[in-house]
């Protein structure tokens, strides 16, 4: 038997994902030929440490909606190999490079996502006149969007609160997220997140993305295999 571990790692692009996709659908080269990155993983392996050890690999491909509600089928993602020999069952050691706007296993963007529950939850629409807002949020796409997604988004939102909480990173939003009423709680996160600047990038960063890219690096980011604030990769997942 074979077997092959995924790893995913978040990463910084100056790109939004529109301008992203466009860059590099249809593409081979190597990711660092097409946009460029921040880090080089050929200097240190993620995985072993090992230098020259990462290998590019290719693209696989997810769906994903953006915050302009665009959705695309075949989003590529690259993903690179680890070479370095370890468990003799495990033969194939693998991990991609989430750009920090997307979260692990969903099509939805992380702007999406918090424009959803900032309707509701913040300028106090129902979930009916959401998801009339959705269907006619893209020109060319209808966004089939049920309650059972949005109570998900609730949910998914309400773990990312408890994470912070838990981690102690950003102690100033404390206060504001430890309310009684979990509606609540969500409306204090969103408008936390939405006026969050990161200075872990140059130029620094805003918004709800920047607030989940803060957390990865505050935790060690690659190198220490950091959790992700929104969402959870294989390696972490039970």
């Amino acid at each position: 038997m074979i077997i092959c571990q995924l790893f995913k790692y978040l990463y910084f692009i100056d790109y939004t994902l529109k301008e992203y996709y466009s860059q590099v659908k249809g593409q081979t080269d190597n990711i660092y030929d097409l946009i460029g990155l921040s880090y080089d993983f050929r200097q240190r392996c993620p995985l072993c440490g090992g230098c020259g050890c990462a290998e590019f690999i290719g693209y696989y491909h997810r769906g994903v909606i953006d915050e302009k509600g665009t959705y695309y089928k075949a989003f590529p993602i690259a993903r690179f190999l680890c070479r370095r020999k370890g468990n003799p069952i495990v033969k194939h050691r693998t991990f991609s490079l989430l750009p920090y706007q997307l979260v692990p296993y969903t099509k939805y963007s992380i702007p999406f996502i918090i424009k959803t529950l900032k309707l509701v939850y913040v300028e106090d629409n129902s979930v009916k006149e959401l998801q009339d807002y959705l269907a006619g949020f893209h020109e060319h796409q209808y966004i089939d969007f049920s309650r059972s997604s949005f109570y998900g988004f609730k949910a998914f939102i309400l773990k990312c609160i408890d994470k912070m909480l838990a981690s102690g990173y950003h102690q100033e939003a404390e206060g504001k997220l430890q309310k009684p009423h979990p509606n609540k709680r969500i409306r204090a996160f969103i408008e936390y997140a939405e006026g969050f600047t990161s200075d872990k990038t140059n130029p620094s960063i805003r918004g709800p993305c920047a607030l989940g890219y803060d957390f990865y690096i505050r935790g060690g980011g690659y190198l220490s295999n950091s959790y992700f604030l929104f969402g959870t990769p294989s390696q972490f997942r039970i």
